[in-house]
């Protein structure tokens, strides 16, 4: 596998402010770039449309599972792309870690970023607080240790796609992936990636983690959750 055959998808919501710094950033390692606006009312479309070749279009809102879906086979499927690296429109995540995304795929088909470099001082305490919860109740549920859930900074090769693809369209995404390595005992390599933040009311906050306990709960309880799909 070369760079040539992976693909950064991005998925986006009404990011016009960081979006173009975002792609230049990519662009500096790769122009292998899928853009996916999840029906974006500002001019995100039409800024990705002038940085980059693959931009898709949902009319709607639907959620970031469903865009990352979209995005993810849109690049196996049509571009023929061999992995994959999911990266956020909101600036939170440093494209200098493009490069050891890359070598970390020539022997791993799961990596997962792991918010280090300053983590524990730059983020919200509330934040660090619900994403330890999530991941000691994760093991509790799975048995298996998976540090920093909620981290969208991840790569997946095309042969492990089918293992780990998702049904959630929300936030629960960055979950369901990590109860798929669970279920199918899927080996996975860590890397760790620079914490930054620049708005502490995005992503994955206290009260979007409680629901995705509970939802993990209510799967793993009476639905034996991944099998059922």
């Amino acid at each position: 596998m070369t760079k040539d055959d992976v693909y950064i998808v991005i998925p986006g919501l009404n990011e016009a402010k960081t979006l173009k710094k975002v792609l230049l950033g990519i662009k500096k390692y790769t122009k292998n770039i899928i853009y996916i606006d999840d029906g974006s009312t500002d001019d995100s479309v039409k800024i990705a449309k002038k940085h980059i070749q693959h931009v898709l279009v949902h009319q709607i809102n639907l959620g970031k599972g469903a865009a990352l879906k979209t995005g993810c086979d849109y690049a196996f499927k049509h571009l023929n792309a061999q992995a994959v690296i999911l990266m956020d429109a909101d600036d939170q995540h440093n494209p200098n870690e493009i490069p050891e995304f890359f070598k970390r795929l020539q022997y791993n088909d799961i990596v997962l970023g792991i918010r280090g470099k300053g983590y524990l001082t730059k983020a919200p305490l509330i934040r660090i607080i619900s994403n330890k919860l999530l991941s000691t109740f994760f093991l509790i549920l799975f048995s298996k240790f998976i540090p920093d859930i909620p981290c969208g900074y991840k790569a997946f090769t095309k042969k492990i796609y089918p293992k780990i693809s998702w049904q959630s369209s929300d936030y629960s995404v960055e979950l369901e992936i990590a109860a798929k390595i669970a279920k199918y005992k899927l080996p996975f390599t860590t890397l760790e990636v620079e914490t930054i933040y620049h708005s502490l009311d995005r992503g994955m906050n206290f009260i979007n983690s409680i629901k995705v306990l509970l939802k993990l709960i209510y799967f793993r309880s009476f639905c034996n959750w991944i099998s059922c799909y």
